[in-house]
């Protein structure tokens, strides 16, 4: 979800805003003059959207999912 607060608002409630941005997929946009200026998002968060971006990350995640697979039942029969 995406919300937008005033700097000046920002300011006075920095705490709260920052409680519902912390650890989701909440953005807030701050504005400066009415318009947008920066935005406050979950470090985890911004984490995931640039991993996303990566095209060695989606190349990786392409070859993960082309490799077979075992469940971790196999894997501790075979050790047994």
């Amino acid at each position: 979800m995406t919300s937008a607060v005033k700097s000046t608002e920002l300011r006075k409630s920095y705490a709260a805003i920052a409680k519902r941005v912390r650890g989701g997929k909440n953005v807030t946009v701050i504005t400066k003059r009415g318009r947008p200026d920066l935005a406050l998002i979950d470090l985890d968060y911004l984490e995931d959207l640039l991993e996303s971006q990566d095209k060695e990350f989606q190349a990786s995640l392409r070859k993960a999912l082309q490799e077979k697979t075992h469940s971790l039942d196999a894997i501790f029969s075979d050790l047994g």
